[in-house]
């Protein structure tokens, strides 16, 4: 009798510890789902169905605005003919750091550009081309573009377009190691008082960066076709780099602004 008991006891003990592990487990697995959903971006619902193009060419979106990205490379703009042309809004490049040797330089034109597209009364936003290849050099890129803005108004994001160059600085770069680049910038970038954002293709946006880790700020995405189909939800949608646009007498970025809400 006292060897069953006994031998009751291990079987006991043995379940107890069985049981304890397959909770453990249990409760280790959903934390990890739960994590998983909660670094999930939230999924793009946009209909394709939805999404044609006008007769100038230019893709709409029920509610959407029209918009243009330059730099110094689009040369002089007529900011009032752009805007009679359907043009809302412009993301501006403010600034890049160099390929090579990494230095900060402000864009030549961002100060005709500001003025030009708020005296035509378009909404304005910024972007810095990062070529960052640590947290502290992105943060110290947030810190130029603050500079550089010197408390001007913006009525859009700053964004962070981070690209690798791969026969420069950055070559090599281009791993989960940028999400940390861009979340130091856009937290520099609020503490400024703007509006973060962060400017992407769908390949960065699927296999490079993590996107959940990321979900407070605005994305910009780059996917180049009439229909965005990214499977992630962005506020902004560069959907051409060869777009036409009355008042800018080069090839230009076209974009798109979803309505808030949307």
């Amino acid at each position: 009798m006292k060897r069953f008991f006994t031998a009751l006891g291990i079987a006991a003990a043995v379940f107890a510890v069985a049981a304890a592990l397959a909770a453990g487990l249990y409760l280790m697995l959903c934390g990890g789902l739960l994590q998983a959903v909660e670094l999930r971006a939230p999924s793009n619902t946009r209909r394709q169905d939805d999404f044609s193009v006008d007769e100038n060419g230019y893709v709409t979106y029920p509610g959407a605005v029209m918009g243009v990205d330059v730099s110094a490379f689009q040369g002089e703009i007529d900011w009032e003919a752009a805007k009679e042309a359907g043009v809302r809004f412009a993301i501006l490049r403010i600034g890049f750091r160099g390929y090579s040797a990494g230095s900060l330089n402000e864009d030549e034109r961002f100060e005709q550009n500001y003025q030009g597209a708020r005296d035509a009364g378009l909404d304005v936003g910024v972007y810095f081309y990062s070529q960052a290849t640590s947290d502290t050099e992105a943060v110290e890129e947030a810190e130029y573009v603050l500079q550089l803005l010197s408390g001007r108004a913006l009525q859009l994001p700053v964004f962070i377009d981070w690209e690798e160059v791969s026969d420069g600085r950055t070559g090599g770069k281009a791993t989960t190691a940028v999400t940390g680049f861009a979340q130091n910038f856009c937290s520099r970038v609020s503490a400024g008082g703007y509006r973060p954002g962060v400017y992407f293709n769908q390949t960065y946006g699927y296999s490079i960066m993590q996107l959940g880790r990321m979900k407070q700020y605005e994305f910009w995405l780059a996917e180049y076709q009439n229909t965005q189909s990214f499977g992630y939800e962005v506020q902004f949608w560069q959907y051409t780099g060869n777009g036409h646009v009355d008042g800018i007498e080069t090839r230009v970025d076209l974009d798109l602004m979803y309505a808030k809400g949307e």
